[in-house]
C-alpha cells in the first residue's frame, strides 16, 4: 500500500498546483507498484511532464508503461486495461505532437478514439488532441469538426479550452465573424488562463474584418499581457496598413526574437521584416539579406513567397556588394 500512499501525497501536491513535487511522488509511487498500478503511476507522471512542459521526460515515463500492460488480459480486467491503455496513447499524441511529430502522434490519437469506444465513451480530451493534431498536420476542416466534439463533451472547466481552438481554426479557414463568436465565448470566462492570447486572437478577428482601431486596441492590450508573438504580428499587419513601415518593422522583428526559430509565426515575421525593408529601400542591407535568406531557407519553392524573397535576397546582396567595394577605396 506504500505506492497508493505516495498517490495520495501526489494527488495533493497537484491539487495546489506544486506539479512538479507531484511528478516526482508519481515516479515513487510507481517505483513501488507492479503491473497496471505501476503504468498508471507512470502515465499519472507524464502528464504532469506534459503539463511541465517536457514531453521528452513525459515520452520516457510512457516508454516504461507500455511493457506492463498484459497482452491477454482476463475478461475482468479487459476494459480497465483498456481504458488505460487509452489514455496511454491520448498522453502518447501529446508528447509526440509537443516533439514535432504529428504524424505519429495522429497515429497514437485514433487508437486512443478506438479503444475509448470499444471500451468507453468518447471524451473531451481525446477529442481536443485530436483537432490539435490534425491541425498541425494541416487537415482544418478536419480539426474543427473534432474541436466541435470537444466542445460537446465538454465540461462547464473545459469549454474556454474548446471554444479557443475552434476560434482559431475557424480563423485559419479566414471565416473571422464565427470566430469572434467562439473567442468571445472563451474572453467570458476569467478563469481561462490564456485570455491574453484570445485577445490576439480577436484583434486577428477584426483586422480580417477591417476594424483597424479594434485590432490595434485588443492586441496592444494582449501586448501587455504578455501574448507578445500574436499581438505582435497584429501591430505588425496594421501598422503596413496605416504606411508605418518603422513601426511594422518593429514589431515583426519582436516576433523573430521571442517566437520558436522555424515556427510559422517565425517564418511569417521574417518574410515580412524582409518584405518592409525593401519597401524602406533597404537601409540596412545586411539585416533584409539575413531575413530574407532565414525566411527562404524555410520557405518551399511552390509557396509566391519564394520568388520575392529570392528577389529581396538578390537586391540586398547587390547593396552590400556596392558598400563593401565602396569602402575598399584608397582616397587620394
Amino acid at each position: 500500500m506504500r505506492w497508493r500512499l505516495r498517490s495520495w501525497e501526489a494527488d495533493a501536491h497537484e491539487s495546489l498546483g506544486q506539479s512538479a513535487e507531484a511528478a516526482g511522488l508519481y515516479a515513487e509511487a510507481a517505483h513501488l507498484a507492479s503491473g497496471m498500478n505501476r503504468a498508471v503511476m507512470l502515465q499519472e507522471q507524464a502528464a504532469l511532464h506534459l503539463q511541465l512542459g517536457q514531453p521528452e521526460a513525459a515520452k520516457a515515463a510512457l516508454d516504461q508503461a507500455r511493457p506492463l500492460y498484459a497482452a491477454r488480459p482476463s475478461p475482468d480486467e479487459a476494459e480497465e486495461q483498456g481504458l488505460n491503455l487509452a489514455t496511454w496513447h491520448y498522453l502518447r499524441a501529446q508528447a509526440l505532437l509537443n516533439l514535432g511529430q504529428p504524424s505519429a502522434a495522429h497515429d497514437m490519437i485514433r487508437e486512443a478514439a478506438r479503444l475509448e469506444a470499444q471500451y468507453g465513451d468518447p471524451s473531451y480530451g481525446v477529442a481536443l488532441v485530436r483537432g490539435q493534431v490534425l491541425t498541425h498536420l494541416g487537415l482544418t476542416e478536419q480539426a474543427l469538426e473534432a474541436f466541435g466534439e470537444a466542445l460537446r463533451l465538454s465540461a462547464d472547466s473545459d469549454r474556454p479550452y474548446a471554444n479557443h481552438e475552434l476560434g482559431v481554426a475557424l480563423l485559419d479557414l479566414d471565416r473571422p465573424v464565427e470566430a469572434r463568436e467562439k473567442l468571445e465565448a472563451a474572453l467570458s470566462d476569467p478563469e481561462y488562463p490564456y485570455l491574453p492570447e484570445v485577445l490576439a486572437d480577436l484583434a486577428e478577428c477584426d483586422y480580417r474584418l477591417g476594424r483597424l482601431p479594434e485590432a490595434q486596441q485588443e492586441a496592444e492590450q494582449a501586448l501587455s499581457q504578455g501574448a507578445v508573438v500574436p499581438a505582435s504580428l497584429v501591430l505588425g499587419s496594421v501598422a503596413l496598413d496605416y504606411f508605418q513601415l518603422d513601426d511594422a518593422l518593429d514589431h515583426y522583428e519582436r516576433v523573430i526574437r521571442e517566437a520558436a526559430p522555424g515556427s510559422r509565426d517565425w517564418l511569417t515575421a521574417s518574410q515580412m521584416a524582409a518584405d518592409v525593408m525593401a519597401q524602406q529601400g533597404f537601409p540596412n542591407p545586411a539585416a533584409a539579406y539575413a531575413y530574407a535568406q532565414q525566411a527562404l531557407s524555410h520557405t518551399p519553392e511552390s509557396d509566391d513567397w519564394h520568388v520575392t524573397l529570392q528577389e529581396h535576397l538578390r537586391r540586398a546582396g547587390e547593396l552590400l556588394a556596392q558598400q563593401g567595394a565602396q569602402g575598399g577605396r584608397t582616397l587620394n
